[in-house]
């Protein structure tokens, strides 16, 4: 599997996904870091999470990139159709051939809820799961985002 990364940073991210027609947040290490208001340490990817019930747009707005599901180890491409549970990752880069500039998680949602694949019980209503940076850039809650840093 391709590993080889050269993230987008907060703001690059923000400035490829403006015109994106469904919600989205930044996740991960970089949402800690844009709550802070301080990049804190370097950064391997750039997660975005978007809701499962929304993310097929994506697939349309970043028609021409390479689209990969992640999952179990392995990638293969996405290139029609929802992405099904338990696969919950996408990796986006422009061109087959370059590294990859996006990590995008699959949330799930229901009735209005975020819920945390982890432990559905574990849910918050979904107008509450982001913020968004002095710079205009939405980003997952801390407590969330600390969710997903937790061992199982």
């Amino acid at each position: 599997m391709d590993h080889r990364w050269a993230p987008l940073a907060p703001k690059e991210a923000a400035a490829k996904l403006r015109e994106l027609p469904i919600r989205w947040w930044v996740a991960g290490g970089w949402a800690a870091d844009l709550h802070s208001g301080r990049q804190t340490r370097p950064h391997g990817d750039m997660d975005i999470a978007v809701l499962r019930s929304e993310h097929e747009a994506l697939r349309t707005y970043l028609a021409g990139w390479d689209l990969q599901i992640a999952y179990g180890g392995r990638l293969r491409p996405w290139r029609n159709g929802a992405v099904g549970p338990p696969e919950n990752a996408v990796w986006a880069r422009p061109d087959a051939g370059g590294p990859w500039w996006l990590d995008i998680k699959i949330e799930l949602s229901e009735g209005g809820e975020w819920v945390y694949r982890r432990n559905p019980r574990v849910r918050r209503p979904l107008e509450s799961i982001g913020r968004t940076s002095t710079d205009g850039i939405p980003y997952l809650d801390p407590e969330i985002v600390s969710l997903y840093g937790r061992r199982r």
